[in-house]
């Protein structure tokens, strides 16, 4: 009797094993299949993160005359390593290459001002953005295009003057500005720093520049500010769509360096320069 009594129990026992395999199966089979972050693998195994970038655009990436990279982006790229107990070097690559070294894997990453472009989203992937490059506006006052009233003979109007760089992106953006806002005036200079001149000194009311040049060009003009951001285009680190691992370590450390003002610094010593 206790030996049929146990035999049941055993085979209760078995059952319930069976069945929690059968509900746990698909968990085991995703585990299982899930992607080999290869690119992570090889980087701790050398100690080494390579980034591929392209040495053209300051003041993010350059190429010194002793083969030496310097810029936004290297100092970034090298801090990231640094953190994380690696050591970063750098592939050069044409721009029109900057993925397609990921994909072959010559590089493990890839950082070059790098604008995050949905369509690569699948194959590649992006850290978080760690520089906003879009347009900006500009003033004196931190007022609104929405309200600037100006008396003329018959009643109010809002006209407001908007200083851009003819056919630049800024431009573009004044355009489609004006389109949704009554009463903007648009008038052309022939460069960033010309539209800001012409705000600084009273000849329009505002400035439309992308955030490089406001970066680089606003130190010169103390008595002006950014009062909003119109457009967005942030830069950040490319990967392999598979690099997870590698992906959550960058992001991890670009956090620290967010929070401790790390990443601000360097960006604003570069941009001094």
């Amino acid at each position: 009797m206790i030996t049929a009594r146990r035999s049941r129990l055993t085979q209760y026992a078995v059952l319930g094993v069976v069945a929690l395999s059968i509900l746990l199966l698909p968990d085991l089979i995703g585990l299982f299949n899930q992607p080999v972050d290869e690119a992570w693998a090889s980087v701790e195994q050398a100690g080494v993160i390579r980034f591929a970038i392209n040495p053209t655009y300051m003041p993010f990436d350059g190429l010194g005359s002793h083969g030496d990279f310097f810029g936004i982006d290297v100092d970034i790229a090298h801090e990231i390593a640094r953190r994380l107990g690696k050591r970063a070097e750098f592939v050069s690559a044409g721009y029109d290459s900057l993925y397609d070294v990921l994909r072959v894997g010559q590089a493990d990453a890839t950082i070059s001002a790098l604008p995050i472009d949905p369509g690569k989203f699948g194959l590649w992937a992006y850290s978080d953005p760690y520089f906003e490059a879009g347009q900006v506006m500009i003033s004196r006052l931190p007022k609104s295009l929405r309200s600037t009233p100006q008396r003329s003979g018959v009643g109010e109007t809002s006209e407001v003057s908007l200083a851009v760089e003819y056919g630049s992106d800024a431009d573009a953006a004044a355009r489609h500005l004006a389109r949704r806002r009554a009463g903007v005036a648009i008038k052309y200079t022939q460069s960033a720093a010309d539209a800001l001149k012409a705000v600084d000194n009273g000849w329009v009311d505002a400035a439309i520049v992308d955030g490089v040049s406001a970066q680089q060009l606003l130190p010169e003009y103390p008595a002006l500010q950014i009062i909003e951001r119109v457009t967005s285009d942030p830069y950040a680190i490319a990967l392999w769509g598979e690099s997870t691992q590698l992906r959550a370590a960058i992001n991890a450390k670009l956090a620290e360096m967010k929070q401790d003002g790390t990443l601000q610094r360097i960006v604003e010593e570069w941009m001094r320069k």
